[in-house]
């Protein structure tokens, strides 16, 4: 009984620190050929600062599967973020961090990106905002196509009480007799 309350907890710390909001698969065109691409995952979550102004983070993970040449090609793409001539298309406060190298031979696998967005008011950062101006703005500057968004449920759109494991089950077969 402790061992699953120990494992509830660690999800919980886990996507607590993350503010996980949504997903979407994507693919990536390494070059013009379009049947040269990498399937890839978005992850995006936001963080407040206060209750108005925080950020989005967009996580990009693409499986390289080790691939130096790749990695590269991948690396290339995102590094458009750094073009001087995207600081005039947007706010002073957009944020991109460039990928670390990575520190293992497991991390070589994956390429992994984060792209932030500075918003300062809680509406800027809506699922409209993100749908109609973010992920537009992002295929704009990487060649790469989105699967259709998928919305994590959040606190904010959950209207009950959490339940643990048991009570969420003991609720179920209540329902069914």
């Amino acid at each position: 009984m402790s061992s699953t309350s120990s494992i509830e907890k660690q999800l919980d710390e886990i996507r607590g620190e993350d503010n996980f909001i949504g997903f979407s698969a994507f693919d990536l065109f390494l070059d013009d050929d379009e049947s040269n691409r990498k399937d890839g995952v978005l992850k995006i979550s936001r963080h407040n600062l206060n209750p108005q102004t925080g950020f989005l983070k967009f996580t990009f993970i693409v499986d390289v599967y080790g691939d130096k040449l790749i990695r590269k090609q991948v690396y290339d793409l995102f590094a458009r973020f750094q073009d001087s001539e995207l600081d005039a298309e947007t706010d002073p406060d957009f944020m991109y961090i460039r990928p670390a190298t990575p520190a293992s031979q497991k991390d070589k696998a994956w390429f992994i990106a984060e792209v932030f967005f500075h918003f300062d008011t809680a509406k800027g950062a809506s699922k409209e905002n993100v749908i109609k101006f973010f992920l537009p703005f992002l295929t704009l500057r990487i060649p790469l196509e989105f699967s259709d968004l998928q919305w994590w449920e959040t606190d904010e759109t959950q209207n009950h009480t959490k339940k643990t494991a048991i009570e969420a089950i003991t609720d179920f077969i209540k329902s069914k007799f």
